[in-house]
């Protein structure tokens, strides 16, 4: 995976869901102007490859040389600090964002594009169907049956291509943007430009 991305210029990616968003997660830059109890949005992510090359640099190394040591760790630590990665990495996702919207009234949604430009009711059907589709994952992978995880994973394509029925390409690109919320605030943009700076005159070492 990452001798294809860099063939492409892309990011170098791993498959371990938690240890790439948690990277992800330590290189964006959040807002700093936002008002009190509005969520910082992001500005951007400073994409580079130094701390991915170290930390796979790092785990090589102690799974050669500190086997022996970290076989001593309890499995109860190795899954707790699996838990707090995972659990502090889906803040600010969207799906988790409109989960929580279940359980509360529209008049305290938040005020962000998506539930401004979406119905309540089907932004509430849409993540009761991703909220199935990943009890099923879950359940798939948690069977005798988790060889078929990957073809079970494929099928979530055609049921996208089914729920073009029923929304348009307006709410399914404002309930599929990566992004919390797409309007940005001057200070935001100035901050932006702030923040780029010295770090666009940088020299990538790869």
């Amino acid at each position: 995976m990452a001798l294809g991305c860099s063939f492409f210029g892309l990011p170098w990616m791993c498959a371990a869901t938690v240890q790439t968003i948690s990277h992800i997660s330590s290189v964006s830059v959040y807002s700093r102007t936002h008002a009190p109890g509005e969520k910082p949005k992001l500005l951007q992510v400073r994409e580079q490859r130094v701390t991915n090359f170290f930390c796979s640099l790092l785990i090589g190394v102690g799974v050669i040389f500190a086997a022996d040591a970290l076989r001593l760790v309890p499995k109860a630590v190795v899954f707790g600090v699996f838990l707090y990665l995972g659990l502090s990495s889906v803040s600010g996702v969207q799906f988790v964002d409109r989960v929580k919207l279940f359980f509360r009234p529209a008049k305290h949604h938040y005020d962000l594009s998506y539930v401004r430009k979406v119905r309540t009711w089907k932004m509430h059907a849409f993540t009761g169907v991703q909220l199935f589709c990943l009890l099923v994952l879950i359940s798939v992978k948690s069977t005798d049956a988790a060889l078929s995880f990957p073809f079970v994973l494929l099928l979530m394509v055609p049921l996208r291509r089914v729920l073009e029925r029923f929304y348009t390409k307006e709410e399914l690109h404002e309930l599929d943007r990566d992004d919390c919320d797409a309007d940005k605030s001057g200070s935001d943009e100035e901050e932006l430009s702030h923040e780029k700076g010295s770090y666009e005159e940088t020299v990538m070492p790869v």
